[in-house]
């Protein structure tokens, strides 16, 4: 409220300075046109101060009037106000005879709240009785708590044992997987040795029957050679006893004798020479 009023205050003063200041003017204004003006008759009874200074004097009441209403009128405003606001208080405020009926029922309330402390009381012997029952009930709990967790302690440690012996015991099984999968391996090479095996006695005998057939061939080379030598030797027999036979009959003949002369003759001037062996022998074929 008087932060209002002061601007209320505030803007008031301001327009007072405001037509202050005009009205200073207009009376400068007027001052001077009465000077420059033929002086009339009626004014000559009126004194110089007045008129001068009535022009500002005039103004001076009427900004002291408009202040003097604004600030009526701002005072008036927030006393409306205040009034409104006093007007919804007492809106809110309780009539008498509600007033009269909530206290009367909160005097019986009261009483009956006299009648039931007894009732309270009994409650409270009962509530009493029932905390010792509950104090004796947990003490049994806690101790039945304490020999459960003894004995899932116990029962704790025989898992933990249990979890050992298992986690040892897959380790056993994972070696069992390992040896059977080395089994395994082993029956597979047993089965690759024994396919080998057999392929060995096949190659055994086959080499046996190749190495009978090379003896065979061998032999039959040898006979062969034999045969061929016999042959050969019978050929040149045969041949140096025919030479022998063309010999003898050349020497015989005359024809032969008169070639003979010539032949020595011309043996002497060019004397070829003669193969020692008429008929080279063939060279031998390798044996198979």
């Amino acid at each position: 409220m008087l932060q209002k009023r002061t601007d209320h205050d505030e803007e008031a003063i301001e327009r007072s300075g405001e037509m202050a200041a005009l009205e200073t003017g207009r009376s400068v204004a007027e001052s001077s046109g009465e000077k420059t003006a033929e002086p009339k008759k009626e004014e000559e009874h009126v004194s110089i101060f007045w008129r001068i200074f009535g022009g500002t004097i005039l103004s001076i009441v009427a900004l002291v009037t408009i202040t003097l209403y604004n600030n009526i009128s701002s005072s008036i405003t927030d006393l409306r106000a205040e009034v409104s606001r006093e007007r919804e208080a007492r809106a809110e405020l309780v009539k008498k005879d509600e007033y009269n009926s909530r206290v009367t029922a909160m005097y019986e309330r009261i009483r009956g709240i006299d009648a039931i402390k007894v009732e309270l009381e009994g409650q409270k012997e009962k509530i009493h009785t029932n905390a010792t029952v509950v104090d004796g009930v947990k003490k049994d709990t806690n101790a039945t708590i304490d020999a459960l967790k003894k004995d899932t302690g116990v029962t704790i440690d025989a898992l933990k044992k249990d979890s050992a012996a298992l986690e040892v015991l897959k380790e056993r099984v994972a070696a069992l997987e390992t040896v059977k999968k080395d089994i395994a391996t082993l029956d597979a090479l047993k089965e690759k040795l024994t396919g080998a095996a057999a392929d060995l006695k096949v190659l055994r005998d086959e080499l046996s029957k190749v190495s009978a057939d090379v003896q065979r061939n061998k032999t039959s080379d040898l006979e062969r050679k034999t045969t061929r030598d016999v042959q050969y030797k019978q050929v040149e027999e045969t041949l140096k006893e025919l030479q022998k036979a063309c010999r003898t009959a050349a020497k015989s003949s005359p024809a032969w004798k008169a070639g003979r002369g010539r032949q020595s003759r011309s043996a002497r001037s060019s004397a070829p020479v003669r193969p020692a062996h008429p008929n080279p022998p063939r060279p031998r074929r390798p044996a198979r």
